[in-house]
C-alpha cells in the first residue's frame, strides 16, 4: 500500500474514533453570553448557541453540524507530537506535522497547513500570520483556505499560542457560500472574548 493511502486510512480511522468518542453522549451546550471553560485552558464568551463535543484535551463545536461549521480547539500538544494527534515523531518517522518546541510562528503556520493537506483536503492555502495579544500572552493567527473533493471552498482561520512549552490552537472553519459569512463575525466576537488560562 502506498504511503499517501496508508496515511489517509489513518486519518479516516482517527477521525472515526473522535466521531465515536463525540457520538457516545449527547453533545453539550454553549449558552450565548455566558463565560465557557473549554479544555481547563481556555475561557470564551460565545454570542450565539454551540452544540459541544468534548474529547480528550479537546473540543469540537458546531452551530448546523460539523460540515457546516466548526470551531476545533486542541490543547496541550507535546514537543515531537502530531499536531492533530496522529502520534509522535520516532527515528523511523521523523517528518510530518509535528510540533517542536521553540518553533517560530511561520514554522508552526507550514506545520499546521502540511497537517491539513494531511487531513485529504486540496488546494490547502494559508496566508496573512499575524500577531495578537490575548492578555499576556502573544498568539498568531492566519487565515485558512482548503476544498474538498465534493467541491466545497471552505474558508476560516486558525489561532496558535504556545503555553508552559506546549502549542494550543483554535480552528475555525465553514462553507464560503453561506456559512462562513454568516459565522465568521460571531466567531470573531467569540475569538475576541478569548482569555488563557496561565
Amino acid at each position: 500500500m502506498r504511503t499517501a493511502e496508508t496515511r489517509l486510512l489513518r486519518w479516516l480511522a482517527l477521525a472515526a474514533l473522535l466521531l465515536l468518542a463525540g457520538c457516545g453522549a449527547p453533545p453539550g451546550l454553549v449558552r450565548p453570553n455566558e463565560p465557557t471553560r473549554v479544555a481547563r485552558i481556555f475561557e470564551v464568551t460565545a454570542p450565539n448557541e454551540w452544540a459541544r463535543y468534548r474529547f480528550y484535551e479537546g473540543e469540537l463545536w458546531t452551530i448546523d453540524g460539523s460540515a457546516l461549521n466548526r470551531l476545533l480547539y486542541l490543547a496541550n500538544i507535546r514537543d515531537k507530537y502530531h499536531v492533530f494527534g496522529a502520534g509522535r515523531a520516532t527515528k523511523r518517522r521523523p517528518d510530518g506535522a509535528f510540533y517542536r518546541t521553540g518553533m517560530d510562528a511561520p514554522e508552526i503556520e507550514a506545520v499546521l497547513r502540511d497537517a491539513i493537506t494531511e487531513l485529504g483536503v486540496a488546494n490547502v492555502r494559508t496566508s496573512n500570520l499575524r500577531p495578537l495579544q490575548i492578555g499576556e500572552t502573544t498568539a498568531f493567527r492566519f487565515d485558512v483556505a482548503f476544498d474538498l473533493g465534493n467541491g466545497l471552498h471552505y474558508l476560516g482561520n486558525l489561532t496558535f499560542f504556545e503555553r508552559k512549552e506546549k502549542l494550543n490552537l483554535i480552528w475555525f472553519s465553514a462553507p464560503a457560500e453561506y456559512y462562513h459569512p454568516r459565522d465568521a463575525a460571531r466567531v470573531d466576537q467569540l475569538l475576541a472574548s478569548l482569555s488563557i488560562r496561565k
